[in-house]
């Protein structure tokens, strides 16, 4: 188990010395396979010693071995997050293939498939992190693999004695048709937003990229997970997008605070410091005897709801006022990290792994 381990995770840190090849590339719009390695500020083509992934990095202090100049830590930081991700998932899944009397083609297969599905979630995150540009080539993969899983599902449930009552036919179109439904559903979910937003607030909120995003990160989820009930679809679409939402928030929400200061926009970021300072302030009240007056309840909340609103409002006005200059931030990764999140929790609650 060990070696094993030991070969999937030096796997992910070559795959990741590659995905950084193919962000960069996607972003200069050059070839990912000519011409070779080379350096971005000299142009100088670079030896196989100087691409060993991570220690290369090291061994060279963070700086080219030509030029001097500084190696954006990117390189490391991709490498290394490629190969954990690939041993996380290959702990999982090979503890599950030689300890339990499950399918080793079928658990084989989830795991090729969850792995080609993450490295292309940390391109599409590094493209949209970078530049905010997302490849319609990548969003399209993504997609194409949830489906060409589902097809490969089928045809070998097909292959087997049918159960539950349920015809071979049934089993063969079962696990396509709902990952169909999946990506329609997830993509109407947030071209709906996206539109709607931009109507109301007159600026672009999400990214023209996000919703084919968030139809592949669903694609592969569904057609891993989910085929089985429109309900159960429709709420682990719901939970992948609202986690990616909190996501966003946690993440950005020092940087819009940042801008807003940068802006010398005092009075919204007022605001939110109160806001932010009052619902403390509530929460440990509510943990406390002061809250068993119904007086002082009602008149608590009524103040945290006029906070809430009137920083709704100040949000709104400054994103009209300054055309979204403060709100573009990417939405890709948050989905796509979401989407790293159902493949890991989904396979233990459903008792696959």
């Amino acid at each position: 188990m060990g070696i094993i381990l030991f070969f999937i995770f030096i796997t992910g840190l070559i795959i990741g010395s590659f995905l950084n090849v193919v962000i960069l590339r996607t972003i200069s719009n050059e070839s990912i396979v000519f011409p070779g390695s080379k350096c971005p500020k000299c142009q100088n083509k670079l030896k196989w010693f100087h691409n060993i992934p991570v220690l290369s990095y090291i061994f060279l202090k963070g700086k080219c071995a030509f030029c001097s100049e500084k190696i954006s830590i990117q390189y490391p930081v991709v490498e290394l997050m490629t190969g954990l991700i690939f041993l996380t998932f290959g702990y999982l899944y090979f503890n599950t293939i030689l300890n339990t009397n499950e399918s080793s083609l079928i658990l084989s297969l989830m795991l090729l498939t969850t792995l080609a599905a993450i490295c292309l979630f940390i391109v599409i995150s590094g493209t949209d992190i970078k530049e905010m540009l997302v490849s319609d080539k990548h969003t399209f993969f993504l997609i194409g693999l949830g489906l060409l899983y589902s097809v490969v599902l089928g045809g070998l449930a097909f292959s087997t004695e049918a159960k539950f009552g349920i015809t071979k036919w049934s089993l063969l179109f079962f696990p396509v048709l709902y990952t169909i439904l999946g990506i329609i559903i997830s993509f109407l979910l947030l071209e709906t937003l996206r539109r709607l937003s931009g109507f109301l607030l007159k600026t672009e909120t999400f990214g023209d990229g996000d919703s084919y995003i968030f139809a592949g990160v669903t694609s592969v989820v569904i057609s891993l997970f989910g085929a089985g009930d429109v309900r159960y679809v429709t709420l682990l679409i719901l939970a992948m997008f609202f986690l990616s939402v909190i996501l966003t928030v946690i993440f950005t929400f020092p940087l819009y605070l940042k801008k807003l200061f940068d802006a010398k926009n005092w009075t919204l970021t007022a605001l939110i410091s109160a806001f932010i300072i009052y619902c403390s302030v509530y929460i440990y009240m509510s943990n406390t005897s002061a809250f068993n007056n119904s007086a002082i309840l009602i008149t608590g909340t009524l103040i945290l709801l006029l906070l809430g609103i009137s920083l709704c409002i100040g949000i709104v006005k400054n994103i009209k006022e300054n055309g979204g200059a403060n709100l573009k931030i990417p939405f890709g990764p948050s989905l796509c990290v979401s989407g790293t999140v159902a493949l890991i929790v989904m396979p233990i609650l459903l008792g696959i792994i």
